[in-house]
């Protein structure tokens, strides 16, 4: 089925939940805008644009100032900021698959797009720009309205789907070329040029700035550096997406060259075999905390078959937070057009919040999954010396190999993350089917 035809049923489905929310809440009319350009202080140069993020839930059109009209009972108008301009380029509405789906009018500048907007009455804004929407007599307290949309957001239309497969198709292709780069022993630098080359962007288009790690710098959970002058990497750590028509993927493959300790291969073998488990035991109706709790329960496990952990069980080394020490951040989040996507610990579309568990402080998801959400699941094991060196004197001591940890601190860790659409009957694993 065509974009254009899945568009035309997301917009359909868009207008329908939101003309629920608007009567929930008591607005005629919800205006979002895409938010104008930012600059760097004391400085003529912008910071890279990207839209608001339910200015992007309806519609793909990049650039700034934008603004969308929404009425019940009619279509969505888009007021489209198209400047006369030779400095910069500005959108092109010629040819586009979403266009039908809109009244579109074009302003030339910005003054004129806001005394439009005035008209609208009894609206409520939502969007970067508050003083101009107050200015223009729109209201901006949507601290209601806005769980209610992001709860909608939560749930992926077909064409949402379809955009995060373009997305992981792409970024597929940017992995192999990265895993190539690393066993032919280039450095992180070249790695990251290897990945930017075959996915066809430049860095500013990407959903998050890509982690390359090689060795001990896989302990470090965002790692932006690029070092060009180590090579030869006995591991290797690549977490990278792309981002389609607002759309994110979120990716992590770890490996191991043949120089790199038999342990840590051998644990890099049980880690995928965990995460695929984890994977294929979502479905709806089941708490994301809970597969979290699950997850530390396998890691636990994990590290006592390869003999990281002894003399305890894997309840014992979960209920001691020993497992917390190798696995100290949450299982995943949900995932669209931001990378940690909204409503991920909603428990309704009112916004009610579940009771904080400080035992899982980590999480950004907690919610009770249903079908149509998209997440992320993305186990870990590392080898961190901050958390790790209390442990040398602590009291469970003695529950940790030192000798095998001190082997495998030269190796930073283990992450592996994909990207899993909650169905009806199960769940179906974007990312295995681009890149198994």
């Amino acid at each position: 089925m065509s974009l254009s035809v899945i568009f035309r049923q997301h917009i359909a489905l868009r207008q329908k939940s939101t003309e629920q929310a608007l009567r929930e809440c008591r607005f005629d009319a919800l205006v979002i805008g895409a938010g104008e350009l930012q600059y760097y202080a004391e400085d003529d140069a912008a910071v890279s644009h990207r839209s608001y993020h339910h200015f992007n839930h309806w519609c793909p059109l990049s650039g700034e100032n934008h603004l969308l009209v929404i009425r019940p009972g009619q279509k969505p108008e888009l007021c489209a900021y198209i400047p006369d301009d030779y400095w910069h380029e500005h959108a092109d509405l010629e040819d586009a698959f979403w266009l039908a789906e809109f009244n579109i009018t074009s302003f030339g500048n910005v003054e004129a797009l806001w005394q439009h907007i005035a008209k609208v009455r009894d609206g409520i804004y939502i969007g970067p720009d508050k003083a101009r929407a107050e200015a223009a007599g729109l209201k901006t307290d949507a601290a209601n309205l806005l769980p209610r949309l992001n709860w909608e957001r939560s749930f992926k239309s077909e064409y949402e789907v379809k955009c995060v497969e373009r997305a992981t198709r792409r970024a597929a292709t940017g992995h192999v070329a990265a895993r190539e780069a690393f066993f032919a022993g280039g450095s992180e630098l070249d790695i990251h040029h290897a990945y930017m080359r075959a996915i066809r962007q430049i860095d500013r288009q990407l959903p998050y700035e890509t982690i390359v790690c090689l060795n001990e710098k896989a302990a470090v959970l965002h790692y932006h550096k690029k070092r060009d002058k180590t090579r030869l990497g006995k591991t290797f750590l690549l977490d990278a997406g792309v981002r389609y028509k607002g759309y994110a993927c979120d990716i992590t493959r770890s490996y191991a060259a043949d120089a790199a300790p038999a342990e840590f291969r051998n644990l890099l073998g049980g880690m995928n075999k965990l995460q695929q488990n984890l994977c294929g035991l979502i479905k709806p109706g089941l708490s994301f905390e809970h597969l979290h709790a699950q997850a530390h329960l396998d890691i636990a496990a994990l590290l006592l078959d390869h003999g990281v952990l002894r003399s305890v069980s894997k309840e014992q080394a979960v209920e001691r937070g020993l497992s917390q020490v190798f696995f100290p951040h949450g299982l995943g989040h949900m995932l669209g057009i931001h990378v940690h996507d909204v409503a991920g610990k909603q428990v309704d579309r009112t916004g009610t919040l579940p009771t904080p568990q400080a035992k899982h402080k980590t999480l950004r998801a907690s919610r009770i999954l249903d079908a149509g959400n998209l997440l992320t699941v993305e186990p870990g094991v590392y080898f961190i010396d901050m958390l790790l060196k209390p442990q040398r004197s602590g009291e469970h001591a003695a529950c940790f190999n030192w000798p095998l940890i001190d082997t495998l601190m030269p190796c930073g860790g283990i992450r592996i993350e994909d990207n899993v659409l909650v169905t009806r009957s199960g769940q179906r694993n974007i990312t295995r089917a681009f890149l198994p």
